[in-house]
């Protein structure tokens, strides 16, 4: 079995592109940057009568992100990142994230592998450095790749993909198997 095409032509447009504003997110989630910046804007939101205060308050601001051309959010999903097969650091401290994140910022991705027995993503790098994503549990969104074309190509912890236009719900389109 092999993976679904989809995978090595939407990772085929960040190939030698180096990565940029490395980070930690909420949680345990890291992000990564590639390509061109622009400003993304999401304007305030009234949010339900159900909705929390803080919540409420949450969506009442207006937000302003710089994301690049490709913006991958490692999200629901066990992560490692390695330097020449060693350990640097994972989602498990805000201190582990860090580390990890300097060591990939600036590198450039030359590969993308997807490994179905244990449902894990790797991301390897020009300089040495490896991102490893496992998945926690049977349904969870492992990462998204947001595309300069406006889509999101979404790999879920039990082998299926979908790759659809990301001002879409995820919840709403159709799942595919990763493998073929």
């Amino acid at each position: 079995m092999r993976i679904a095409p989809i995978f090595q032509r939407v990772f085929g447009g960040i190939y030698g592109k180096p990565c940029w504003n490395v980070k930690p997110g909420w949680g345990s989630f890291l992000t990564v940057e590639f390509g061109r910046p622009h400003l993304e804007v999401r304007e305030p939101i009234v949010a339900s009568k159900a909705a929390s205060p803080k919540l409420r308050k949450l969506y009442a601001r207006r937000d302003v992100f710089v994301h690049g051309e490709w913006h991958i959010r490692i999200a629901d999903c066990a992560w490692e990142v390695l330097s020449n097969g060693r350990h640097v650091g994972n989602g498990s401290t805000k201190q582990s994230m860090r580390r990890a994140a300097r060591l990939l910022d600036g590198q450039r991705l030359i590969q993308f592998s997807f490994i179905p027995k244990n449902v894990q993503s790797v991301f390897d790098f020009d300089l040495g450095g490896t991102l490893r994503t496992r998945s926690y549990d049977r349904r969870g969104e492992q990462w998204i790749l947001f595309t300069p074309d406006g889509k999101a190509l979404t790999l879920r912890a039990d082998r299926r993909y979908q790759y659809i236009r990301s001002n879409l719900p995820r919840d709403k389109g159709a799942w595919k198997p990763v493998l073929k």
